[in-house]
């Protein structure tokens, strides 16, 4: 057996990997970094972003530390679909994942991991 490494970019906190199998493609977050990450490509925001489901083929639903966000991935263009303790400075999105529904579950914290802080979320549409 061999490894290897798949890419070299250093993560403060890489998580969140997401397999998109309509485009054969690895997607990943540096949260602490504010980025989501795709082999040869970044997209950085003003934000901690952290947790991903597929949205079609060019789409990606995103959870950050204050909303859902709808990312084309070719064009990068954002569009918010729901907010998300957007009046909590305290909290930022952590993980998620898609249930067989079509739900997409995603949980918060502390951004400094205070006792107490953060909740479990889905949004369904």
């Amino acid at each position: 057996m061999s490894t290897a490494v798949f890419d070299c970019r250093p993560c403060e906190l890489g998580e969140g990997p997401l397999w998109h199998p309509g485009r054969g493609q690895l997607f990943w977050f540096d949260i602490m970094g504010k980025r989501l990450m795709t082999p040869g490509q970044e997209w950085i925001f003003n934000r901690h972003v952290s947790a991903a489901g597929w949205a079609g083929q060019d789409g990606l639903l995103l959870a950050t530390e204050a909303d859902l966000v709808r990312l084309d991935i070719e064009t990068g263009a954002q569009e918010r679909v729901a907010p998300l303790e957007a009046d909590n400075p305290v909290t930022r999105s952590n993980d998620g994942r898609a249930d067989p529904w079509g739900g997409f579950w995603i949980g918060t914290m502390g951004k400094r991991a205070e006792p107490g802080a953060g909740s479990i979320w889905r949004y369904y549409r």
